[in-house]
């Protein structure tokens, strides 16, 4: 009786602690996109990207229901990579000089998701500044699918981090404020 009692409370254990844990999702690697190097291209000056900034420095994931935290890969912080993704595309683009005059910086001032189907999105404001002293507010929303089931809808938020970031570079560089900076 007393093994039975043994075996059963090692099994509970066992479960509790698979649930506990939960999963983490991983976004992506970040891809360049087509449309925002093409628009990028149409900059008519070269741009340095110094430093992007967060009202949450040095956050890296978000927790997803109760079902374990959306992050990004290496528990880069969400700044790094969209400043990371913002010169790929500069890059690819041809127009990021490390060494130009022309600053930009950007503060992260909100990331978000939703993840209940019929709302689910990511959210960025993202405010950019020149060294010129001129700014820009960038509010973004990427709407995907969403699902019931938590692990699911974790999943398609993971899955939607780096398209949202191409749709937030592209409300940037396409914004008509955005060549005031410049």
């Amino acid at each position: 009786m007393k093994i039975t009692s043994s075996i059963k409370l090692i099994g509970l254990t066992a479960i509790i602690g698979i649930l506990s844990t939960g999963c983490s999702y991983n976004v992506s690697k970040y891809g360049a996109s087509v449309e925002n190097v093409n628009t990028i291209k149409r900059l008519d000056k070269k741009i340095n990207v110094q430093k992007i900034t967060s009202n949450k420095p040095g956050l890296s994931s978000i927790t997803c229901r109760a079902a374990g935290p959306v992050g990004t890969p290496d528990s880069m912080p969400f700044e790094t990579y969209i400043r990371n993704a913002l010169i790929s595309e500069l890059q690819l683009a041809d127009k990021f000089d490390p060494k130009s005059n022309l600053v930009i910086n950007g503060h992260l001032e909100n990331i978000d998701f939703n993840s209940n189907i019929g709302m689910a999105n990511w959210q960025f404001t993202l405010k950019a500044t020149s060294n010129k002293n001129k700014s820009v507010l960038i509010k973004s929303t990427y709407e995907f699918s969403g699902s019931f089931v938590a692990d699911k809808a974790c999943q398609e938020v993971a899955q939607a981090f780096a398209p949202a970031v191409q749709k937030l570079i592209q409300d940037m560089v396409s914004n008509p404020r955005f060549k005031t900076l410049l």
